[in-house]
C-alpha cells in the first residue's frame, strides 16, 4: 500500500514537471533562435546505479531514504536549426550555419544565444531587448544609426556613409550539452570554453524557435491525462486507507 502511495506521488512530481517544461516550450514557439527542451525521466533503481556505481562503491553519495520513486533525470536540449523568416528590420540577424551563437553582455556576464532580433539602446549600441548589448570582435558594437549595410559574415557598415561600424561576434563550442547550460528564455551560459568562428549571417532575417507546436500540443495533452490519472488512483488510495483505519484490527 505505501509503495503504491511512493509511486504514485513520484509520478504526479515528474509528470508535473514534465508539463512546466513543456508549457515554457510552448510559450516560446515565437521566440526567435529558443532551444526547446525534453524532460527526461528514470527510475529510482538507475538513479541509484549512477550515483553508488554497480561494483564500485567508493564514491558513493547519500541519496537519502525515499526508494520506491520515478525520478526526473533532467531536461535535455534540442539544438537543431530553425528555419529563417525575413523582416523588415535592419536590425534583425540571423546565423545560417548549424552552429554558433551571437555573444551579449549582460549585467550577469556573457550570454549566448540564436536570437538576432537585435534594437538600439538609449546610447547607440546594438542590443539585445532585455538582455545586453551584442558583442563585436571589439567589444560592445557601437552604431549609432539604424541604416545598416552588411556583408555576408557579420560586418556592419553606415548605409550612407559605407564607414564600417564592427563585426558581430559569433562563439561556437565542442560539446553544447557540457559546454553550454541553458540560463533564461534563448540565453545560455558558457560552462565551457568557446571559441569565436566565422560564420555567415543574414541581414532582415531571423531565425524561429525550433519548438513543433503540434508535438508540444500532443504531449502536453499526454502529459496530462497521465498526471490526472496518478492523482485520481491517488485519491482512491486514500479513501481505501482511510476505510481501512474506520474498520481497525480484527
Amino acid at each position: 500500500m505505501f509503495q503504491g502511495f511512493y509511486n504514485l506521488a513520484s509520478g504526479v512530481l515528474t509528470q508535473t514537471r514534465k508539463l512546466n517544461v513543456i508549457s515554457n516550450n510552448m510559450v516560446n514557439v515565437t521566440t526567435p533562435g529558443f532551444r526547446g527542451d525534453t524532460f527526461t525521466e528514470t527510475t529510482f533503481r538507475d538513479v541509484m546505479m549512477y550515483r553508488t556505481g554497480n561494483m564500485d562503491k567508493s564514491g558513493s553519495t547519500p541519496i537519502g531514504e525515499m526508494n520506491r520513486i520515478v525520478a526526473g533525470d533532467g531536461n535535455v536540449t534540442n539544438y537543431r536549426k530553425g528555419g529563417l523568416t525575413s523582416t523588415a528590420s535592419s536590425l534583425d540577424f540571423a546565423l545560417t550555419s548549424d552552429g554558433g551563437f551571437f555573444e551579449i553582455q549582460t549585467e550577469d556576464g556573457l550570454r549566448y544565444t540564436r536570437n538576432g532580433s537585435f534594437v538600439l539602446d538609449n546610447q547607440g549600441y546594438l542590443y539585445l531587448d532585455g538582455a545586453g548589448r551584442v558583442m563585436g570582435t571589439n567589444g560592445p558594437i557601437y552604431l549609432g544609426v539604424d541604416k545598416l549595410d552588411t556583408d555576408t559574415m557579420g560586418g556592419l557598415y553606415d548605409g550612407e556613409t559605407g564607414q564600417f561600424l564592427g563585426r558581430i561576434r559569433v562563439v561556437d563550442f565542442d560539446d553544447y550539452e557540457a559546454d553550454l547550460e541553458k540560463a533564461t528564455g534563448d540565453l545560455f551560459i558558457a560552462t565551457g570554453n568557446g571559441r569565436a568562428i566565422d560564420a555567415p549571417i543574414m541581414q532582415y532575417y531571423l531565425e524561429d524557435s525550433n519548438v513543433d507546436p503540434i508535438k508540444e500540443m500532443t504531449d502536453m495533452m499526454g502529459t496530462e491525462r497521465a498526471l490526472q490519472s496518478a492523482a485520481q488512483i491517488q485519491r482512491m488510495y486514500d479513501q481505501l486507507m482511510g476505510q481501512i483505519v474506520e474498520i481497525g484490527p480484527t
